[in-house]
Order: C-alpha cells, then structure tokens, then sequence
C-alpha cells in the first residue's frame, strides 16, 4: 500500500469515527485497506470491535473512555500497540500471526489476552498492569524482547530463554523469582530494577550480555559474560559480587556498596577499583601479602582506598544539552547525544575523571519533559541517582539550560522542586550552565546576560557560560572534516571554563543525602 493511500485511508477512517462512542466494523470495510491504522486520541469512544480485517499494524492511544477492544480474526496483524487507555477492562485479540505487542497504561485490565495463541510473537511490552498477578509468555518460542513493567501485583513470571536476546523487569514488587538467565544464549540486554523481593540473580555464562542493570540484589552472579561497565550502587546491600571471567569489564562501581562479604572481578579488564566505602574489602586487602579467597582480583589492579571526590549532579530538560556537556567534561563519548527534544537518556550514566589532581564524578540523569517518562517518574530517577551514585553526597549540581530555551519560570520551578524534596539548603549547591551561548568567551557579554538573569531568577544563582558544538556529525568532505575541529577546539574551551569554575567553587564539603525513601513521599505527582 502507498504511503498516500495509506493517509487517505487514515484520513477517512478520523472523519468518519472520531467522534463515535461506539466502532464496530466488520468484514469488506474497504476490502484494499491492507496497511496501518491509528485510534487516537478518540475522546468520546468507549467500544471498538473490529473483525475479519487485513490491517498489518494497529494503534489504539489515549482513548480515556475506552473500556472494551474486541479484535477477532485478524490474520494479517503483527503489530498491535494499545496505550494510554485508563478504563479498557476488555481486550480481545486473535491474531496467530502478531509479533509485536505492546499495552501500556491500561491500568484496569485484570487478565492479559491468551499468549500460547501468538506463536509467532517477538517482542511484548506489558507497564501499568496494577491487577495482572500471573504471566506466562514460555509458550512463545520466538520471543527475543520482553519488558515487563510496574506490575504490583504480580507474582509470577514465565518465559522461555532460548531467544530472548532483552529483558526488562522493574516495578514488581511482588514477584519473587524468575526463570533462571545462566546460560541464555542470545540474552545480550538485562534490567532488573524495582523488584526488592528478588535477591539473588544468575545471569553467569550469558556471554553474549553486554548490558545489565539492577537493584536490590544482595548477590549477583555474572561471570563470563561480555558486560563492560557494571554498576551495583543501587544494591546497596549487596553481599557477593562474581564478575570473574568478563574479559570485556573495564568498568566496575561499587562505591554504594558498604555489606560485601565476597568479590571476585579476576581475569576482568579493569585497571583501577575505589573500595574506600567498603570496610570489608579494605582489610582483605591489606592481609600482608596473602591472597584473599574472599576478595579476588587482577594482580596489576589499582585499588583506590581512600579518594576525596567532586561529584557532579547534571540535570536540565530534554534536549538542553546535558548528555553533550557530560562528554565535554569528561573528554569522552561516552553519553549518547541528541540534538532532538527525543529523549535519548532514559536512566542516569555515571564516569569519573581526573582533572588537575582532582577527581570528578559525572552523573547524568533523565531530562525533564521527558518523552518517555511521567513527572513522577523523572524525578524519582533523579532522586535515586542522588542518593544510590555518591555516598559522600553532592559536590555540585550543574542546571544546564539551553540559551534558546531559557526560561525564568522553569528554572524557578525546578530550584522550587529541590528545595522542596531535598530541602532548602541544597539550593546552595546549583549553579546554573547556559549552553549554546555563542559569545561564551566574551567576559562583556557573559555578565550583561548575567545581570539580565540575576533581575528576574530569584533566588540569584551562579551562572556560567559555555558553547559545546556537535562534533559527531557525518562527515562528507573536508568542510565538514575542518568543523568537527573546530568544534572540538570549542568545547576544550568551554571545558577550561567550567572546570576552572568548578575547581574553585567545589570545596572538600558536601551536601550529605538521606536514604531514598525519605524522599520519595515529597515527589511531584504527574499532573
């Protein structure tokens, strides 16, 4: 089907039933509509019921009186997405041919459609599901991506491993197990979050996992695997860590982590390790010159006892420049960024870095406004990425602001937040970073704009000025290969600028943080 018929199809079907309480089509409905269809945003509907049609793809979203979706003998669906529908109590769906399913924000619905019907199914994503207690997808062979997310309810979870190559579990507070991850061999993305009644996982001999993060664990098993960086800080009472045998680990974080009994990271790459936090390992390493069975390790590893460090806390809006000013700071790529208002970070990153002497710790975190992620849920992010990334607590909280986008009101918003969930004293700790200000050299015109600011932000807060261009663009001839050099020469600038500030403005104080769930009671709600 033509992309142009497909838009008259989409354009005749919201003419005709975007205002209609009740749809039910069945059957010889414009018999050459093969292709797509959108429900969205029907503020009036309460029933659809669609039958015997040839669509490829469906998407039904925020339909706020939706409360029955009947879809009954379509063999040509494989892709079917259901979201932001509140009252949807009955989902019906038979379609042996879908492979992707998604249904999200339908906080209603008690019971998920009969799985063991999509044998072809590979990828599901289930969120919101408050009254799901049982979910078992085994029966789906093919399944290679399956997200299952804040379900409180549930209890029990079951998949097959075979294909699985990404796994997402986070807000379960119920469940207790799940199938066991040794050995999954395609598995090469793994997230365990919010889960506090799973303890213990074994993802060991997945050697094609790259990627893992989780919480609340107190052992953790994931030798020979392919992970490069791996961080346990949001387990902070985690006992036994085997990262042993990861020939690709260059990266390993443990400085939440103070109730280790046993950590094996040998025959890894990593070069150096900060256990000035955990009292454990710290006196298993100075056992003389025994070798401890309790804490192994490669023998030319740097072991960091005792390190004073500036932690750095960015936050700002989606697509401010947050993710890019991360880089400029720590001289790396490693912070996906984007010059969308897409959100690309969707969880906090975390790099440390030395500079004159001084080490620096960089946090970047979740943007406001954004894409993915209600209000409640970006700043609980953020809450956690404060309290779980730097127990000695913040250094520094930079507020990057996008010199296009500058807003009084917000900036006051967001230093109203703070003082509200962390209290007042930790407004004494944020300094405000106008990015893409072109004239950021200019010492004149940084304090015109600075006593600009200063006349309409109350309170009065530091700003600093810098200018950190894409250096990641494509490169077609020399033209371009001449700016990516410059624009490098221009974020070594703006991090000079920064730095220098920051050396004088971060002293040896910090702003100490409480446990987390002193916090979470004073977030904003999503309204």
């Amino acid at each position: 089907m033509s992309k142009k018929k497909g838009q008259k199809d989409q354009q005749w079907f919201d003419e005709n039933y975007s205002k209609e309480k009740v749809i039910v089509i069945t059957g010889g409905w414009r018999s050459n509509f093969t292709g797509s269809l959108k429900v969205e945003s029907f503020k009036d509907l309460e029933s659809i019921s669609l039958k015997k049609l040839k669509l490829t793809s469906l998407e039904i979203s925020n339909c706020t009186q939706l409360n029955k979706v009947d879809l009954s003998e379509h063999s040509k669906l494989t892709s079917l997405s259901v979201t932001g529908c509140p009252k949807l109590t009955t989902f019906i769906c038979s379609s042996n041919g879908l492979i992707s399913l998604e249904i999200s924000g339908c906080h209603q619905l008690n019971n998920i459609t009969d799985l063991s019907e999509f044998t072809k199914l590979k990828s599901l994503y289930l969120k919101g599901y408050r009254n799901i207690a049982t979910l078992n997808c085994s029966s789906s062979s093919k399944l290679d991506n399956l997200s299952v997310i804040d379900c409180p309810k549930l209890t029990t979870l079951n998949y097959s491993t075979n294909g699985l190559t990404s796994l997402e579990i986070s807000g379960c507070p119920q469940l207790k197990s799940v199938t066991s991850l040794s050995n999954a061999p395609k598995l090469t993305s793994l997230s365990m979050i919010d889960c506090p009644n799973i303890t213990k996982l074994d993802c060991s001999s997945s050697e094609k996992l790259t990627e893992l993060k989780v919480s609340d664990l107190t052992e953790l098993k994931c030798s020979n695997t392919s992970i490069e960086i791996l961080s346990v800080n949001l387990c902070p009472d985690i006992k036994i860590l085997d990262c042993s045998n990861n020939d690709k680990l260059i990266n390993l974080d443990i400085s939440n982590g103070t109730e280790f009994e046993f950590l094996d990271c040998s025959n890894s790459k990593l070069t150096s390790l900060d256990i000035s936090n955990c009292e454990f390992l710290l006196k298993e390493h100075e056992q003389n010159s025994n070798k401890s069975k309790m804490f192994k390790y490669p023998s030319d590893l740097k072991i960091i006892q005792k390190r004073i460090t500036k932690n750095l806390i960015i936050i700002g809006r989606t697509g401010s420049g947050k993710s890019t000013l991360s880089n400029v700071l720590t001289r790396s790529e490693d912070f996906e960024e984007s010059d969308c208002s897409n959100s690309v970070t969707l969880d906090f990153q975390k790099k440390g870095f030395e500079w004159n002497g001084k080490s620096f710790n960089v946090i970047d975190n979740v943007g406001f406004y954004n894409t993915h992620l209600s209000v409640n849920e970006v700043w609980h992010k953020i809450a956690r990425s404060f309290c779980s990334t730097m127990p000695e607590g913040i250094s520094q909280i930079l507020l990057v602001v996008d010199d296009s986008r500058f807003s009084a009101a917000e900036v006051e918003k967001i230093f109203g937040l703070l003082n509200s969930i962390f209290e007042n004293d930790i407004l004494d700790y944020v300094t405000i970073v106008r990015t893409k200000f072109n004239n950021f050299k200019s010492k004149k015109e940084c304090d015109a704009d600075k006593k600009l600011r200063n006349e309409i932000i109350n309170p009065r807060r530091n700003i600093v000025y810098v200018n950190n261009p894409p250096t990641n663009i494509q490169i077609i001839d020399e033209e371009d290969e001449e700016v990516v050099i410059i624009n490098k020469k221009i974020r070594e600038r703006s991090r000079k600028i920064i730095l220098d500030y920051l050396y004088k403005t971060c002293q040896d104080n910090y702003f100490k943080l409480k446990p987390l769930d002193q916090y979470v009671s004073r977030l904003p709600n999503n309204q």
